[in-house]
């Protein structure tokens, strides 16, 4: 891949290997029939299943219908994680994605830099999340566009989860979550709901072994092996303990906290072990910084301190689309209907043929 052009990014080897993970699923689904009720009814739905990276959904074996407005909807998303995602972006390129650490490698220090390393590692999440969510908006366009409804992916996880199987069950990339829980948590829950939460945890983690070979294919040495299957096996683990306490005295106090501060709480048992995670990926937010994808907020090295960089690519492609979707909206929209009163009816019909 690293032979042709814009192949080079990191962010596309990111891109191009997601891609990858949701069609070998897929494929999977298909072989083992546990993929969502009517995606292989027709040779329609399956295609289009299969096809669209978002998650078509149906509705008794048919292509759900989406809700009016969608389009509009997933712009004005797209946009408002595209603002996050420049601040966090613009942060990074500041500080190196490494703030408060002097260049420090949250891995080579003890018990993964914690505390000090949780502003270096909420930042990268955030980045990451505004990427991921990005993406998988626009994903969800297309299908828009076409009328059909497809799996909301992310639901504000960084923000309003309340407990660790919240994050994961609820909230974070639901379009995989469910595709691990069709395929391999379901056909073994009523045999050992230990083990079938285990395999779909480590399945979680040897796609995403793959996903940060593919993104470090140029760069092999920032990709340690091996990282994110123990975060997810640690996440697993973590499950389990929350499951466990959820039933204790202590479990209960806790579920009557209100929902803020569980959501601090979820994020500190997670944000410390996120270099695990966060190892394989973090030069894709460097590289995007020091490539200019994005309008940094900090000042550049040209004459005067003129702020560097430029608008990224999925910025105008977004435009572009909203352009389409404004002209689609001017053309489809209902013209107002006709008033008829009763007396032009009576009127009218006697000199109707046949009235």
């Amino acid at each position: 891949l690293h032979f042709f052009g814009p192949l080079r990014s990191k962010l596309a080897h990111f891109a191009l290997s997601f891609f990858g993970v949701v069609a070998g699923f897929r494929w999977l689904e298909l072989m083992l029939g546990t993929g969502p009720k009517g995606f292989d009814k027709s040779v329609k739905n399956f295609v289009i299943y299969f096809a669209s990276p978002a998650e078509v959904l149906f509705d008794s074996g048919q292509l759900q219908a989406s809700k009016d407005g969608l389009v509009s909807e997933l712009l004005l998303r797209i946009a408002k994680h595209m603002l996050i995602g420049t601040i966090a972006l613009s942060l990074g390129k500041a500080t190196d994605f490494a703030p408060f650490l002097d260049g420090q490698d949250p891995l080579t220090m003890p018990l993964l830099g914690f505390p000090v390393a949780l502003p270096a590692v909420y930042l990268l999440t955030v980045y990451v999340y505004c990427t991921l969510a990005t993406a998988m908006l626009m994903h969800r366009l297309l299908p828009a566009f076409l009328g059909i409804a497809s799996v909301d992916s992310m639901q504000t996880p960084l923000l309003l989860s309340t407990s660790l199987r919240d994050f994961w069950g609820r909230r974070w990339n639901l379009v995989v979550h469910r595709l691990m829980k069709r395929t391999f948590f379901v056909p073994l829950v009523g045999r050992s709901p230990h083990l079938a939460g285990l395999l779909a945890f480590m399945m979680s983690g040897l796609f995403h072994e793959y996903m940060w070979l593919a993104v470090n294919w140029n760069q092999r040495d920032a990709y340690v092996p091996g990282l994110s299957l123990l975060f997810f096996f640690l996440q697993f683990l973590l499950c389990g303990v929350e499951s466990a306490l959820s039933l204790t005295p202590l479990g209960l106090q806790l579920s009557k906290l209100p929902q803020p501060l569980r959501t601090v709480l979820t994020s500190l048992v997670v944000l410390p072990l996120g270099p695990l995670f966060l190892q394989g990926i973090s030069s894709m937010g460097v590289e995007a910084a020091d490539q200019g994808q994005t309008v940094s907020l900090v000042m550049g090295d040209a004459p005067g301190g003129v702020v560097s960089g430029s608008p990224p690519l999925d910025w105008v492609m977004c435009g572009l689309v909203g352009l389409v979707a404004g002209a689609r909206g001017l053309y489809l929209r209902p013209r107002p209907a006709v008033k008829i009163s009763k007396s032009t009816v009576v009127a009218v019909l006697p000199t109707c043929e046949g009235a």
